[in-house]
């Protein structure tokens, strides 16, 4: 079975404490800054949002999320936590479209990048 990047980063994270107690302190601070890029990175691979703040991202209602939560879930992008409420990884929740800010750009001049 493959590993998921949480269960990957959390492994590497122990080798580093267990480097830090074996005193290899240069080692398990080059570890953590790795697992700290990665993290960042991989961010909104990581991060899952509350049905409530994917639909705030996404301007999409609960309708168009749930009839997607099966799918997403299937793939891992989307779970139940604790409590039975569905989250969903940022990933494939749709982003908004930030009108305000890109008028501003165009009225500046600038282009999309």
């Amino acid at each position: 079975m493959t590993p998921t990047l949480e269960s990957v980063l959390a492994d590497w994270r122990e080798r580093a404490s267990a480097a830090r107690r074996a005193r290899a302190t240069p080692q398990a601070d080059l570890i953590d800054e790795i697992c700290a890029d990665v993290a960042r990175a991989a961010e909104d691979y990581l991060r899952f949002l509350s049905e409530r703040d994917a639909q705030l991202r996404s301007a999409k209602g609960v309708r168009y999320l749930r009839s997607r939560f099966p799918e997403w879930e299937a793939q891992g992008n989307a779970r139940r936590n604790a409590k039975g409420d569905r989250e969903y990884r940022a990933l494939v929740v749709p982003t908004r479209a930030n009108i305000v800010a890109a008028r501003e750009r165009g009225r500046r001049g600038e282009h999309a990048a």
